[in-house]
């Protein structure tokens, strides 16, 4: 069964908040793809998640890369799902994909 949560950022940015989801995401064993609306978005999130914290790695890699499926976070802008991915961030108004039922 699909489980859907929402998170409303009033005072907090989406820089601040997403990569301690992601972390505890990762603690859990889950994959996740992050969906945003644009490649512009995709891109500065990329660059964000490799510097966002001295002492922190977020192994993550864009849509577009070859390997994508062996990466436990993914950067995307499309509905697929190329890491088999278990959880799925919906930023930026995208839309909730077709297939959410396999989440």
């Amino acid at each position: 069964m699909t489980e859907v949560l929402f998170y409303h950022l009033q005072n907090m940015s989406l820089e601040s908040v997403l990569p301690p989801l992601l972390e505890k995401s990762l603690e859990r064993g889950w994959r996740v793809v992050v969906q945003s609306t644009s490649e512009e978005r995709n891109e500065a999130l990329d660059a964000y998640l490799w510097t966002y914290r001295d002492d922190s790695f977020l192994p993550h890699a864009t849509w577009r890369a070859g390997n994508a499926q062996d990466h436990p976070i993914v950067l995307a802008i499309e509905e697929r799902n190329p890491n088999g991915a278990s959880v799925r961030f919906l930023i930026d108004n995208a839309a909730l994909p077709t297939d959410c039922d396999g989440y």
